[in-house]
């Protein structure tokens, strides 16, 4: 009987976790991505893995520097 019960309370505990994380997840959204091809992030990497790797280096200093984006809530 002890058992019955605490395999209840489980459940009962995972259907609230469930929910509120549901609830949790649907609040979320996602940014709108930067319009314009001129975002160096979009572009696909081009040349040998040297100049690939510089490529991405300069996209990812380029994405450092711009200001964090403030979310409303």
């Amino acid at each position: 009987m002890r058992i019955l019960f605490s395999l209840a309370a489980v459940l009962i505990v995972l259907a609230v976790l469930a929910v509120l994380a549901k609830q949790q997840l649907s609040s979320v959204t996602l940014p709108a991505a930067p319009a314009g091809p001129s975002s160096a992030a979009s572009a696909p990497l081009r040349g040998s893995p040297s100049q690939q790797l510089e490529q991405f280096r300069q996209g990812l200093d380029q994405a450092l520097q711009q200001p964090a984006r403030k979310v409303d809530e």
